[in-house]
């Protein structure tokens, strides 16, 4: 386990509840930090040099739950030591690193995967159910739009690498990333791009300190997506909001629309039908328990498909090329919001240009 702050709140409460897999070592820059969460998690190693770790023939897989600029040393290393890869979202830095991961994973031929959780909350797999089967007919937008208050207050959270561009932090690489592999999940690939970034609380309290920083990495941003299907999808999002009114999630259809938010429901309505509520199959939601973090579950679930994977030497969705896809729309929108113009990701090839 590298890295100890979403590590040790989703990640290894997660592998709790999986058997075929247990916590060997954990890695944090804080050498205290990473012994009290190996202790906490039963692990028997714990160090601050994850080459350590990951090099260790006891060892079959790694995950990286570091800040995104870390990934693509970490991930490059444990693939040539020929070791599993779960790789937290977003998957790299740029573009570029996430290519390199994944002709690395390909010449390694380990079973990689991308921590896209989303994938497996309920109601998210309920729809890419219902719009396979036709629920909506042909789909002809969707929008997401989510307003957190948790960056609102400059005392409040104190500074960290989430409110440092060089370091890749950022709602849209850390919240945005998943949205957008939702997204692409339902509705396809994505032909063109275009966006906006704005940092609107500039200035953030240092930890343990009264003193300022100031903060370049974004709060809010708004992205719309041109689907090579015609179809077209937005993603609306702000941390520096003073409230938190429910989230509206909606995809509409030439046949029917769906509806969801944050309170676990589904609602949907063919044409001429008035939208209603649409019980989530029991086979989605089997097993969800009331973690104390709403993303253990679906971690659960994906790091299943992880081990099933490893198992039978196949690679399985959410996979890096996944994660290579979404990281080329967040490099998109950064290009797009410095030069006001739409980007086109029609002419790439397989891996695409830097």
């Amino acid at each position: 386990m590298l890295g100890t702050g979403f590590g040790a709140a989703v990640h290894l409460p997660a592998i709790r509840q999986v058997p075929e897999l247990r916590a060997m070592g954990v890695c944090s820059r804080r050498a205290e930090r990473a012994h009290d969460v190996a202790r906490e998690f039963g692990a028997p190693l714990a160090t601050t040099d994850f080459r350590e770790l990951v090099k260790r023939p006891d060892i079959d897989a790694v995950i990286v739950a570091t800040p995104p600029h870390l990934h693509h040393t970490m991930v490059l290393t444990a693939l040539d030591a020929g070791k599993h890869v779960l790789c937290e979202a977003p998957m790299a830095k740029t573009f570029a690193e996430a290519r390199d991961m994944v002709k690395m994973a390909e010449r390694a031929g380990v079973a990689t995967m991308v921590h896209a959780e989303f994938r497996f909350v309920p109601t998210r797999a309920f729809v890419k159910e219902l719009i396979d089967a036709g629920f909506v007919g042909e789909p002809y937008a969707a929008s997401m739009t989510f307003y957190r208050s948790s960056l609102n207050d400059p005392a409040g959270l104190p500074f960290t690498w989430l409110m440092e561009q060089d370091k890749a932090g950022g709602m849209l690489g850390a919240i945005g990333s998943h949205h957008l592999d939702t997204l692409r999940w339902w509705l396809g690939e994505v032909k063109s791009v275009s966006g906006a970034t704005s940092t609107m609380v500039k200035r953030r309290r240092i930890a343990d300190s009264s003193q300022m920083a100031t903060v370049d990495a974004d709060d809010t941003f708004a992205v719309v997506l041109r689907f090579a299907s015609g179809a077209i999808g937005t993603v609306h999002y702000s941390a520096a909001a003073t409230h938190e009114p429910a989230d509206s999630l909606v995809i509409s259809g030439s046949e029917g629309m769906l509806t969801l938010g944050g309170d676990g429901r589904v609602f949907g309505g063919k044409r001429g039908e008035p939208l209603a509520e649409l019980m989530i199959p029991e086979h989605l939601t089997r097993g969800a328990s009331s973690g104390l973090h709403p993303l253990i579950q679906p971690t659960v679930l994906l790091l299943k498909t992880w081990v099933g994977a490893i198992r039978d030497r196949k690679q399985a969705a959410p996979s890096f090329y996944d994660g290579l896809r979404v990281q080329e729309i967040l490099d998109a929108v950064g290009r797009s919001a410095a030069s006001g113009r739409s980007v086109d990701l029609t002419s790439r090839g397989r891996f695409g240009a830097p």
